[in-house]
């Protein structure tokens, strides 16, 4: 082995990305007769800054019908075997200015989340996504709603949002995206 092997390792170490989460399923929202489910397969630090940093996160999705029958329960249908490719979103991991960046319809459109407070629509799985992949924690719709997060949201840092966040916002470009949030 060359002399200097543990130094090379150390450097490896170091460029490596910050947040490396292991493959989760996250179970979203149940609406107009369907279920969603997402795994997310790989998340990886693109950028940071004073406020937070930026991740790329890989995820694949896919949408089941509610089951027919009466007692099947929706929140307890299993996943499914297949998902869908591969689509890339991105979340600016901040106790100030957390958001879900992602590319639809031609547009990148950011999703500012009031991470601790409980969301409303499509708010609702952008939260569920935030949480595992900024804080490796898999979330459900009902921890949510109930308000169950909130104290360890406001123990993480959350809770202080500049005024008139907790929307969305359209970007053309990605990189405008990014440079809203000074990435």
């Amino acid at each position: 082995m060359p002399k200097y092997w543990f130094a090379a390792l150390l450097l490896i170490a170091s460029v490596a990305p910050l947040h490396a989460a292991q493959e989760k399923l996250l179970r979203e929202r149940c609406q107009q007769g369907e279920c969603t489910f997402t795994q997310i397969i790989q998340t990886k630090t693109i950028g940071k800054n004073a406020d937070g940093y930026m991740l790329e996160v890989k995820t694949r999705s896919a949408t089941l019908p509610i089951p027919a029958k009466k007692e099947d329960n929706p929140f307890t249908m299993k996943p499914p075997k297949n998902f869908g490719l591969v689509r890339v979103v991105y979340m600016f991991c901040s106790a100030a200015k957390p958001a879900l960046i992602f590319y639809d319809n031609k547009k990148f459109y950011t999703h500012l989340l009031k991470i601790g407070e409980t969301p409303a629509g499509y708010e609702v799985d952008s939260h569920i996504e935030y949480w595992a992949a900024c804080h490796d924690k898999v979330v459900s719709v009902a921890d949510l709603m109930e308000g169950k997060l909130a104290k360890e949201a406001a123990d993480l840092g959350y809770g202080k949002f500049p005024e008139n966040w907790g929307r969305q916002r359209e970007f053309r470009t990605k990189q405008k995206a990014f440079r809203f949030f000074g990435i």
